[in-house]
């Protein structure tokens, strides 16, 4: 599944839900940016990882019906914030 990093909380909304929010550690190397706060997210230590689904727009080529967008936040009260944000926009 290709993942899709990093979309602005402004055109995040179009469709898309709220899967999950997750405690994460030790996800993988790199880092990203926290869409709330904009520190940097260190992908490999402790962070909090939101989940947005969608379904995608029928294509008879290809088989994907869901697209799902990964956010990576420095910790809870960040994406709490986030979601809460998001929430209220849809």
């Amino acid at each position: 599944m290709t993942e899709i990093r990093r979309p602005s909380p402004s055109n995040a909304g179009a469709g898309w839900t709220v899967r999950q929010v997750t405690p994460r550690t030790r996800w993988r190397r790199g880092s990203d940016t926290c869409p709330a706060c904009g520190a940097t997210v260190e992908l490999d230590e402790a962070h909090y990882q939101v989940e947005l689904d969608r379904e995608r727009p029928e294509n008879l080529s290809e088989k994907l019906t869901r697209e799902r967008r990964l956010l990576s936040f420095c910790d809870e009260s960040c994406a709490d914030e986030w979601v809460s944000r998001f929430d209220r926009t849809e």
